[in-house]
């Protein structure tokens, strides 16, 4: 698994980009899973070989689940409930991760619209970026040195003429902040600056009418999210100095009590604290989590 953070112009638009292949590592059916949590970014996947199963919400991890087959290219709106992916043993591909105010500018499509949705992105999708999107798919399964370096960056050629475009028009004007890390934190920071300062009312209503529209999000849930990814990155921070403490972390992020600070790690993840950290440090299903864990650092 590789990622890639996008160029500075690119900064406002993209979170990440995310390679993986399974078709080298000969996972057991039980590590072949994909653990997501609620967040409210959009993101376009596609497949270069390979596929994988969506499982129904609230279903449990095992061969008897009930589950769809997602399409070869999908895309997948914000999410306000945890979700799990079974990927076939030679599943090959490509993330790419948008900040949902930047999916709304680029697109024009609602953030809103596609919550808890995964759709054929053919079907979605404007002509310009839609051709992006196939050459990235197109490009390989990343078995040759440099392949998917080498497609990343194609992508990011492509879709710099796109975005800039479209930040034009809709005036955008928001980033992950000056260190370069993309934790929902900075985002959120730039984003309610940027409500504040648009258009003709600025009220504190107003404000959270144009974050709603823009994200499909109000403020309360995105600030939930962001609480979410700052107690992880936290706990992730306390066990390398050998310091963790539930209660003093659960204290430390706002929550009334450690049962609160629990069960609002199970509503994101699906998972206890201690499940949660446990799969991150030795299941590959949370790969997800050790990619935000990743680029939430920073370069």
């Amino acid at each position: 698994m590789q990622t890639w953070l996008p160029p500075l112009a690119l900064s406002a638009c993209v979170r990440v980009v995310i390679a993986r292949s399974l078709a080298s590592m000969h996972l057991a059916d039980a590590q072949r899973w994909g653990h997501f949590p609620v967040s409210p970014m959009v993101a376009l996947g596609c497949f270069s070989e390979g596929s994988a199963d969506l499982l129904a919400v609230g279903a449990s991890a095992h061969a008897d689940a009930p589950r769809e087959c997602l399409p070869r290219m999908q895309l997948a709106g914000p999410q306000t409930m945890p979700r799990t992916v079974f990927y076939s043993p030679s599943a090959s591909g490509v993330m790419v991760v948008f900040y949902p105010d930047a999916w709304l500018a680029l697109t024009g499509m609602s953030p809103e619209g596609l919550t808890d949705r995964f759709v054929d992105a053919h079907a979605v999708l404007p002509p310009d970026l839609l051709a992006a999107c196939e050459r990235l798919c197109a490009a390989g399964d990343g078995r040759v040195e440099g392949e998917d370096a080498a497609r990343i960056k194609r992508f990011f050629d492509d879709l710099l003429p796109v975005w800039q475009q479209r930040a034009r028009d809709s005036k955008h004007r928001v980033g992950p902040g000056k260190d370069g890390a993309r934790t929902m934190a900075h985002w959120m920071e730039a984003l309610a600056l940027r409500a504040v300062v648009t258009g003709w009312g600025r009220s504190l209503r107003q404000s959270e009418r144009r974050i709603k529209h823009w994200t499909g999000w109000s403020l309360r849930k995105l600030q939930g999210s962001a609480r979410g990814e700052a107690v992880f990155l936290a706990v992730l921070d306390a066990i390398n100095d050998n310091r963790l403490d539930w209660t003093q972390i659960a204290l430390d992020h706002g929550f009334s009590d450690q049962s609160h600070f629990i069960r609002e790690t199970r509503r994101i993840t699906g998972f206890s604290p201690e499940a949660l950290r446990h799969g991150v440090f030795h299941e590959e299903a949370f790969w997800s989590y050790r990619v935000l864990a990743q680029i939430s650092r920073g370069p």
